[in-house]
């Protein structure tokens, strides 16, 4: 009796283990199978999140082309102001030009009594002019054999003595005369008629505005994309658009700013562009390849940098930090995009950063030159 018991319970745990087997295995089936979109990444949202599924959005289709690129600074237009000094005391005789007056380089700002030097230059002039008259004939003599070559020698001498004294006593009368260093404006004077100057005393000022220099400030990332030589459009507050070109980049940052100053002459034949002048320099760094979009495409993101939102793997949507390399009345240039990339349309303010979207795509109008 005890061994068909023994039996029987034996027999119940085999079927017990049989069946709690079999129920294991069919289960196996219903493991949850793990979906690609439910998988959180860096530029996806996780569904029924604030940023899931937004619904279907408009994307426009864009095309890098190879173009120019340009860096886009603000500048302010300075110009090299030249002092001009009396280079000797004296009474002040002659103010021969007025303040504003665009003057030549040697032109006489303001001049000193001093007939006496003056006479002194007329003096040594007519002697170099003897003394150069003797030297030519002893020359022509000594060619025909009536004179020696010591009488050519000094003969020599003495234009050289003539010369010397000339060239003193017209340093004399140069010191009592305040001239233009270059060509330029007379922009204010500081010696007034029958005044009493000491040596070194000012005349005056004389500001050059042609060509006229435009600075800015480029980052370090920014100076790495300029050499000096580029040419430049600098374009003024009025539209007004004029050429020139990068004259120096600084090898050293602003210690406050950490910015490179960066120098741009261009020409004002005509004084037209003053001193103080804001406007914006473009400056050309060579060929790249670009988009051209509207402005209004054009977002800000969390962080306050400027970009485009465009259609990322997935359906999601990302956004690229973008650099405007160019822009014309209707539309803009940028960088930072694939080559060939899908932009959301304008009208869809709704649309940000990380929304998983259904798509549409359409194509954009031609890309134009400029």
């Amino acid at each position: 009796m005890p061994r068909l018991v023994t039996i029987l319970l034996g027999a119940i745990v085999l079927i017990a283990a049989v069946v709690g087997i079999r129920s294991l295995m069919s289960g196996g089936d219903t493991v949850a199978r793990v979906q690609a979109s439910t998988i959180p990444t860096l530029d996806k949202a996780l569904p029924g999140t604030a940023e899931g599924h937004g619904g279907t959005v408009v994307f426009i289709r864009s095309r890098a082309v190879q173009r120019t690129l340009y860096l886009s600074l603000g500048g302010r237009s300075e110009a090299e102001i030249a002092p001009v000094a009396f280079g000797a005391p004296g009474k002040v005789a002659s103010l021969p030009v007025a303040e504003g007056a665009i003057v030549q380089a040697g032109d006489l700002l303001c001049g000193l009594e001093g007939e006496g030097s003056n006479a002194r230059v007329r003096q040594a002039e007519a002697v170099v002019a003897r003394a150069r008259e003797q030297h030519n004939s002893d020359q022509k003599r000594l060619a025909d054999g009536w004179v020696s070559p010591a009488r050519v020698r000094a003969s020599r001498a003495d234009l050289d003595e003539a010369l010397a004294t000339l060239e003193l006593a017209r340093s004399a009368a140069s010191e009592r005369r305040a001239v233009a260093p270059f060509r330029g404006v007379f922009e204010k004077r500081d010696a007034a008629l029958g005044q009493f100057v000491a040596l070194g005393a000012s005349c005056g000022a004389v500001v050059r505005l042609d060509p006229i220099t435009f600075v800015a400030g480029a980052s370090e990332k920014q100076a790495l994309q300029i050499r000096t030589g580029a040419p430049v459009r600098v374009r003024l507050p009025d539209g007004k658009e004029v050429p020139g070109e990068v004259e120096k980049l600084a090898s050293v940052a602003d210690p406050r700013t950490r910015n490179f100053e960066v120098k741009v002459a261009t020409p004002n034949p005509d004084n037209a562009i003053p001193v103080g002048r804001t406007a914006e320099i473009k400056i050309n760094i060579g060929l790249g390849k670009a988009h051209k979009i509207s402005p209004s495409l054009l977002k800000t993101d969390s962080q306050g940098r400027i970009g485009v939102f465009y259609l990322d793997v997935g359906g999601v949507v990302g956004f690229a930090p973008a650099d405007i390399v160019d822009e014309s009345s209707d539309a803009v240039w940028v960088t930072g995009l694939p080559d060939d990339a899908q932009l959301v349309a304008e009208g869809q303010d709704d649309v940000v950063a990380g929304m998983r979207v259904t798509p549409v795509v359409r194509e954009a109008a031609a890309a134009g030159g400029g």
